[in-house]
């Protein structure tokens, strides 16, 4: 097995969507009655600063969705990889390059419907890591393309001369 550049593209996608989908909170909204909205991954959280109490609720489930299945599709890929199968590779980076350009929609639909009132908006900095692994799973499509064009070269070079 040979060692390409988009094995570890692939791998630090890979764990910049983990680290991702392990953060609690991702933004935070502070509204004018004095009570805080927190979103995550998979819950949408109010916390009443007078009383204290919490709520949960499940309505950005869909982002983590998102992330889980773009996990699982990177992982695929990376396990692919050994077999040197480039064409799937590739469909592989396309889909998960829309899953995680579908993370950033759902993520900025959910914001503007949260955003109404608010006297701030907290963004973590870990909301950036699925962009990073967007940007690398880019980087490893074209990797991807540029290593199977030179393995066709190769072997259209070493074809038997009359």
């Amino acid at each position: 097995m040979k060692f390409y550049i988009h094995h570890l593209y692939l791998l630090l996608a890979f764990v910049a969507v983990i680290i991702c989908l392990c953060s609690s909170a991702l933004v935070t909204f502070g509204y004018t009655d004095m009570s805080m909205v927190t979103m995550g991954n998979f819950t949408l959280r109010s916390i009443t600063m007078p009383s204290g109490e919490m709520t949960s609720s499940v309505a950005s489930c869909a982002l983590g969705i998102l992330l889980i299945v773009s996990t699982l599709i990177n992982a695929f890929t990376v396990f692919v990889s050994l077999f040197q199968n480039f064409t799937l590779q590739k469909r592989c980076s396309v889909l998960n390059t829309i899953l995680l350009a579908g993370y950033y929609i759902v993520l900025l639909v959910i914001t503007l419907i949260m955003k109404v009132d608010t006297s701030y908006v907290n963004v973590d900095w870990k909301v950036a890591l699925p962009l990073i692994a967007l940007i690398l799973t880019v980087m490893s499509f074209y990797s991807i393309r540029m290593t199977e064009a030179k393995r066709i070269a190769a072997a259209t070079n070493f074809r038997l001369r009359d």
